[in-house]
């Protein structure tokens, strides 16, 4: 005896399982906005350690199909994230807008201003170790300045080529 289905519990089901998604998907992006919102804002010193793009194209029935529709092309979404690691080692990657992701680059160095998983800012600054190198030009700078020109002794006598002789 041949088994036969009815189709209507198999519809049912399957809208069922695909509205569950939906919610499910809702819900979380709820929770996740929540859980940002509520966390404090924190300035950490970062350098930009790697970027990175998350290019793709919606293959969903119903995006495409509505894509379609309007524009006639199929719809795509492009995200951009960057990674940011703290003098302690420890690492953040951070969803990023296209124009703040073009302005930001690899081995940049500043604050880091953000809160939970939600980007806020970066201030570009000088890395440490530009930092130490100006701070040790701007040492012998002031020690140059402190030190009065070198004057020639009385018995020196400086010849027309740049050379020193005593003179007796």
């Amino acid at each position: 005896m041949p088994v036969s289905f009815n189709f209507g519990i198999i519809q049912f089901l399957m809208f069922a399982c695909a509205a569950a998604v939906i919610v499910f998907i809702f819900v979380k992006g709820l929770s996740e906005k929540n859980e940002n919102n509520n966390a404090p804002v924190q300035t950490v010193c970062a350098r930009i350690v790697s970027k990175r793009i998350d290019a793709y194209s919606a293959d969903s029935l119903i995006t495409t199909l509505t894509e379609s529709m309007v524009s006639g092309e199929r719809a795509s979404r492009t995200q951009y994230y960057v990674t940011f690691e703290a003098p302690d080692g420890s690492r953040l990657e951070l969803k990023v807008n296209g124009s703040e992701y073009g302005m930001l680059a690899e081995g940049d160095y500043g604050e880091l201003t953000f809160q939970r998983k939600r980007y806020i800012g970066f201030n570009r600054q000088a890395a440490p170790e530009q930092m130490l190198y100006a701070q040790q030009i701007q040492a012998q700078e002031q020690l140059n300045q402190a030190m009065p020109e070198q004057t020639l002794p009385q018995n020196f006598i400086q010849t027309s080529d740049g050379d020193q002789r005593a003179q007796f």
